[in-house]
Formats: C-alpha cells, sequence, structure tokens
C-alpha cells in the first residue's frame, strides 16, 4: 500500500471551495472528460454510493465513508472497478483556510495496486489523478479552463480485464 499526498495553496475562501467539492455528485464537473461522462448516486450522506461511467477510464464506484461540514472534509473508497490499475483505494480530501481569502486543499490517499503493476506507478497515476481534480476545481471556481495533465495509466482497466 501507497500513500499520496496533494497539497495546493489556492485564492480561494475555504468556504468557496467548499461549496461546490462538498457535493458527491458533483465530481464530473471537474475532472478531465467529466463532460463526457455520466455519474449517479444512490443514497444522501454517509454510506451514499456513486457510480460514474468516465469516457477515460471506465466504470469506477465509490462509498462516502466520512463527512465533515464543520472541518471542510469528506472521504471515500473504491468498491468497484480499477482506474488507473488501482486494486484498492481510500482518499481525503479537505479544505482548510489559511485567512479570508486563501485556503489549503489537501487531497491524500492511500492505494494497493492491481497485482500486475508495480505499486509505484499507481501511486504516481493516483496523485496526477488527485492533482488534476484540484486543478478542475479551481478552474470550474474561478471560470478558467483547467490545464490538466496527462494521466498516467489512463486507459489501464479499459485494456485490462477485471479479475
Amino acid at each position: 500500500m501507497k500513500t499520496v499526498e496533494i497539497i495546493r495553496i489556492t485564492d480561494i475562501p475555504a468556504e468557496v471551495i467548499w461549496d461546490e467539492m462538498k457535493h458527491f455528485d458533483r465530481v464530473l464537473r471537474w475532472v478531465p472528460g467529466g463532460d463526457e461522462s455520466t455519474i449517479s448516486v444512490k443514497g444522501k450522506g454517509v454510506g451514499a454510493i456513486r457510480d460514474i461511467e468516465l469516457i477515460t477510464q471506465g466504470y469506477v464506484q465509490h462509498k462516502l465513508i466520512a463527512y465533515s461540514e464543520r472541518d471542510y472534509s469528506f472521504s471515500y473508497k473504491l468498491t468497484d472497478g480499477k482506474p488507473v490499475g488501482m486494486q484498492d483505494y481510500t482518499v481525503v480530501a479537505k479544505i482548510t483556510p489559511i485567512d479570508q481569502q486563501k485556503s489549503e486543499i489537501r487531497w491524500s490517499g492511500k492505494v494497493t495496486s492491481d497485482k500486475r503493476l508495480n505499486e509505484n506507478d499507481v501511486a504516481e497515476a493516483l496523485s496526477t489523478a488527485l492533482n488534476n481534480m484540484i486543478t478542475g476545481l479551481i478552474a470550474l471556481i474561478k471560470k478558467e479552463k483547467p490545464v490538466f495533465v496527462d494521466q498516467p495509466l489512463e486507459n489501464w482497466q479499459k485494456i485490462n480485464p477485471l479479475e
């Protein structure tokens, strides 16, 4: 199991970021290929399940396992699919106010790779994915066009049968 962490400081107030990020059904608004992908969410709050069909990676299912409005944070885990070759992962997203105009966005995760892949490569792919999510989120809020980084192992799940 590998741990990854992406931290970005931005000149957006924490409340503004959280107002977008807290919605478990909005992730496609700020990920590469989101406008060509689909999402459905079953349930509300902790325990909710989201099914995503990503144009870039295929099917992914997440379960919301923690949520704190007060701490501007949530956590979810992979319950189905193997995006970028991940066998299992859990991520935590947290917004920390620095002052009234600046915030820290921290996205961290623990990942285990499919046995056919090198765990370091999969951890790098997760880092890129989390970084792209932050980039897309900031761009959406600022009404800018996001500049995403190419995703390592992006189509791995599409070309490798699930075991």
